[in-house]
């Protein structure tokens, strides 16, 4: 293929990509080596349009010639990594992340790799809390807040999930998650309670320190101890509890005993007046 027929099916590539046909742009790209290309974001757009059509392996292997001809390839990096995940390839998205870390350790877009690849490896709710919290911290975007907030839902987190969900009203205001988000928190804290809630909230100690990053309860050498302590501490509330029934039975007896002895003499005064 010389150079003018492959500029006239590139253009036709991009024509029906700007029509929404990715199923016939890559009818077109299917026809040319792309091995022989060296545009670096022409590849990209290609590798894009496998996408779009579930190519997911084709897809990673134009991004990996893309990358091949990039003077920096972090961005490409990123995508193979979701490519990988999506061909159900963990173990290179793995590597491709750890590759995208080295080129750039301070990419915020690291923590949804991870998350990524966590949830590919069937991770808990509470497990993918983590990463996510910590890309929200520095990048507010309504799609994974809402992601973060569904998790705190499915963690127990009832309080987080509500919050996260308030944030996102807050500051958005109105859009496809935000609805999704004002719904997520009617299912946790419907309308009826939610007064209650403010109310309860309002009522905690002020002063109490939150902790800046989330850590692992299990671990915590002092919680065992604590346990035990508040366990005892129960035992003999119960204990208390139970002595003081004790008692009050006891009275009970004590006045009932007292009631049913007059009758008794009552009764026997009766008897022996009626024999006599």
């Amino acid at each position: 293929m010389d150079k003018y027929e492959f500029s006239i099916k590139a253009e036709q590539i991009k024509k029906m990509v700007n029509q929404g046909d990715y199923k016939t742009a890559m009818q077109i790209a299917d026809s040319i080596d792309w091995n022989r290309v060296r545009n670096a974001n022409l590849l990209s757009s290609i590798a894009e349009i496998y996408e779009k059509n579930g190519e997911y392996e084709e897809a990673k292997d134009i991004l990996l010639l893309a990358f091949e001809r990039a003077p920096v390839g972090k961005r490409f990096l990123y995508k193979l990594s979701e490519l990988s995940l999506r061909s159900g390839s963990i173990e290179d998205a793995t590597e491709f992340y750890k590759e995208f870390l080295d080129v750039s350790p301070d990419d915020p877009r690291k923590y949804l790799l991870q998350y990524s690849i966590l949830k590919a490896k069937g991770a808990k709710a509470s497990q993918l809390i983590g990463p996510l919290e910590m890309f929200t911290s520095t990048e507010l975007d309504e799609k994974w807040l809402y992601e973060l907030a569904v998790l705190y839902g499915e963690a127990g987190r009832e309080d987080d999930c509500v919050r996260t969900c308030d944030k996102m009203i807050l500051l958005f205001g109105m859009g496809q998650y935000v609805d999704k988000a004002m719904d997520l928190k009617l299912y946790y804290r419907p309308v009826k309670e939610e007064h209650t809630a403010e109310e309860k909230e309002e009522e905690k100690p002020a002063g109490r320190a939150v902790p800046e990053e989330q850590t692992d309860f299990l671990d915590d050498p002092e919680l065992p101890e604590q346990e035990e302590t508040v366990y005892e501490e129960a035992k003999e509330d119960i204990s208390r509890q139970d002595s003081k029934e004790e008692e009050q039975r006891e009275e009970t007896t004590a006045a009932q005993e007292e009631i049913e002895t007059p009758k008794k003499r009552t009764r026997g005064a009766r008897s022996g007046r009626e024999r006599r």
